[in-house]
């Protein structure tokens, strides 16, 4: 897992510098030069003393006639680059387009890139997605709170405060701050790739750095002009609650009818075969819940069953880091939901639901497609 850490905010250059050392490089490349043609230059430089990637994009034309959403939009859709790095860049590149036109008032298709420039945008984008798909960035990735900088920043509209009025649409619901640097730190495409990305705030907890990395900015400031990512191994503890109920006098119907009624309520239920005083026999109602539904589920057992009383426990879970891949089986697609314990594959299972509908279609017993999914292991796709 990586956290990213803009304390000196982010751009699509300073993402791209900063993620380069744990990607193929060459190969990252050869994907940017099949939609535009530039020369890409990677080296280190110091900032504040402080070792760090620099990525530098060197225009081979004057100009490359293309300043819209939609000249950028067309020259992506047309290229030959995988897949997923393609769907990435163009929503990317939708969020960048997006918050230009609302703030503009202009419609999307028209928007012009004036502050961020044509053929660079055209690398951040495609530079970002391949990391991102790489690295399986997206919805599995922290950060830490984002510094906008300061003052203001001048535009083809006039002098506009930081952050500019597309960073600032584009960014929010994330977390960010306000520093005494006056300079915008935060650019709309590094707040767009950020925004793609969907990254969760850092909660605090304990975790293990395994390497960190820094990519330079173009600035030199009082302070580091980087963004620093750090390649963390983290052991969630959630805290969830188990609830128990422990009933005699109630048939299997009226327990299949509760499990109906928690579905999608609970993390898990159990229905434990016990036997309480005088050796009757008894079921244990074991749920395990979020913390927002407690009352909800404990109400709902004691309603359903006539039971008295529920008791309830506040236990912390440890959690593996968990991921999705997708296997094509008879043209349909599998997802494989993957688990890890310090980087360590401990569990591949597929989703249960995928086959099913697999099943159904093609009168194929679920027990033979288990065996067909982890035959073509080789053959899963992001």
């Amino acid at each position: 897992m990586f956290l990213l850490d803009p304390f000196s905010g982010i751009s699509g250059d300073m993402f791209i510098s900063a993620m380069i050392d744990f990607v193929d490089r060459e190969e990252m490349i050869k994907t940017i030069k099949k939609v535009i043609d530039v020369d890409i230059e990677v080296k280190k430089v110091k900032k504040c003393h402080i070792l760090a990637n620099k990525i530098n994009i060197i225009p081979k034309k004057e100009s490359y006639n293309i300043k819209t959403y939609k000249d950028i939009k067309n020259l992506i859709k047309t290229s030959d680059i995988p897949k997923n790095v393609k769907i990435s860049s163009l929503e990317i590149l939708k969020i960048l387009a997006g918050a230009e036109s609302k703030v503009h008032d202009v419609d999307i298709e028209k928007v012009h890139f004036h502050e961020v420039g044509n053929y660079d945008t055209v690398v951040d984008v495609i530079g970002a997605s391949y990391i991102i798909n790489k690295l399986q960035l997206k919805d599995n990735c922290l950060y830490k709170p984002i510094n906008l900088g300061g003052g203001f920043v001048k535009t083809k509209h006039g002098l506009m405060p930081v952050p500019a009025p597309a960073t600032a649409e584009i960014l929010k619901d994330l977390k960010t701050f306000f520093s005494d640097v006056n300079e915008e730190l935060t650019t709309p495409t590094g707040a767009s790739i950020l925004k793609y990305i969907n990254p969760k705030l850092v909660n605090g907890r304990s975790m293990v750095i395994k390497n960190v990395s820094y990519g330079a900015g173009d600035k030199d400031l009082e302070i580091l002009n980087a963004l620093r990512v750090f390649k963390v191994e983290k052991i969630d503890l959630k805290r969830v609650f188990v609830l128990e109920s422990n009933v005699d006098d109630v048939p299997g119907e009226i327990l299949g009818h509760l499990q109906d009624k928690l579905k999608g309520k609970v993390r898990d239920l159990h229905f434990i075969p016990t036997y309480m005083k005088k050796n009757r026999p008894a079921y244990t109602i074991k749920a395990i819940v979020d913390e927002d539904k407690v009352n909800e589920v404990a109400k709902s057992i004691m309603r359903e069953t006539g039971s008295l009383g529920v008791r309830i426990y506040n236990v912390e879970r440890i959690v593996s880091e968990r991921s999705f891949e997708t296997v094509k089986l008879f043209g349909e697609d599998v997802r494989i939901k993957i688990g890890k314990v310090d980087g360590e594959v401990i569990s591949k299972k597929p989703e249960f639901e995928d086959l099913k509908k697999i099943s159904e279609k093609y009168s194929i017993p679920i027990k033979k497609l288990y065996e067909l999914v982890f035959s073509k292991e080789d053959e899963m796709v992001i």
